[in-house]
């Protein structure tokens, strides 16, 4: 990409959600760049038509972006560009995603999430308000295995993770080839071996036509029994009916959910209340302003510089 000459500042449009992130880009050394907040809807509507580049959260910008006739490069604040890959939207443009700011914080989730059932703390918790001694037994994680639905940074960064406790751990991936910290690693079409071993299932996977509905229907009959699902990646890789029947039908122990179909969460979902499911509302990987900052600025920066920029979406792909 050749450096573009300007006799202007860059004016880059800001659409976002993130608390303090537009004070920390205007407080980026970043020569030659205007930043352009919108505000509400009528301002993103009016501003969008205009842009040469937008940083934004994608659900706030997608509508618009079929009137986006001058967007060049778009910089998502966000790790997974669902709403922006879907048919019909605006795609005559760069888009890149956010890389590196999810992966620790998604792992500290999984990894918190597996010693709170395995070591009881709900439990315990509910005991000791009942003043009642009743000592659990537990596994040691060593002793058990999990299985990654993703291989990419964050499926590499929960690798990691679990194996500074010793586990045992697989990975599922789109194609062939070692990763680093997984033990053995499957292809798409031998997931029905895949999810016969782990202990654990981890969802890392983002939303493509390849990914929705991959666990629906009685693909999970293939799980042994004990096996937990956590689902940090989308919720439509799973409906909620086939979840729901996974685990009354046993060939789930029980899930850990902070993603799905429909968010927020409505009342009248039977997972609210159905053994063995815990729910948190899609609070694994909150970002900081600080973090996505630097991915931000550091990718301007390529920009004006004409230099290639990093963490681009393929299209064809979805991420």
């Amino acid at each position: 990409m050749a450096a573009p000459v300007r006799v202007a500042p860059l004016q880059i449009l800001l659409v976002t959600r993130v608390s303090g992130l537009e004070a920390e880009l205007r407080g980026r050394a970043l020569p030659g760049v205007a930043w352009v907040r919108a505000r509400s809807e009528s301002d993103t509507a009016g501003a969008v038509p205009k842009a040469e580049v937008i940083v934004a959260d994608p659900p706030l910008v997608a509508g618009y972006l079929k009137r986006a006739s001058a967007l060049k490069w778009m910089q998502s604040t966000y790790a997974g560009v669902d709403e922006l890959v879907t048919v019909g939207v605006h795609q005559d443009y760069v888009l890149t995603r956010l890389e590196g700011v999810f992966a620790p914080l998604m792992a500290e989730y999984v990894l918190a999430q597996l010693l709170a059932r395995e070591r009881h703390l709900t439990e315990l918790e509910r005991q000791q308000a009942a003043r009642h001694w009743q000592p659990a037994r537990y596994r040691r994680l060593a002793q058990l295995s999990m299985g990654i639905l993703g291989a990419g940074n964050i499926g590499q960064a929960v690798a990691a993770a679990a194996k500074a406790f010793d586990m045992t751990v697989w990975g599922l991936r789109r194609r062939a080839g070692a990763v680093p910290n997984m033990d053995r690693v499957f292809t798409t079409p031998e997931l029905a071996a895949f999810l016969h071993g782990p202990d654990y299932l981890v969802n890392i996977l983002p939303s493509t036509p390849a990914t929705r509905g991959l666990l629906s229907g009685d693909v999970l009959k293939a799980c042994r029994p004990g096996t937990v699902l956590i689902n940090i990646g989308r919720g439509d890789v799973i409906d909620e009916a086939s979840l729901v029947r996974a685990v009354t039908e046993g060939w789930l122990a029980g899930a850990v959910l902070d993603v799905f179909e429909e968010e927020p969460l409505r009342s009248s979902s039977p997972l609210w209340d159905l053994p063995g499911v815990t729910l948190t509302p899609h609070v694994a990987a909150l970002g900081g302003a600080t973090e996505i900052a630097d991915v931000v600025a550091a990718n301007v920066e390529r920009y004006l510089a004409g230099a290639p920029l990093a963490h681009v979406v393929d299209w064809e792909r979805g991420y």
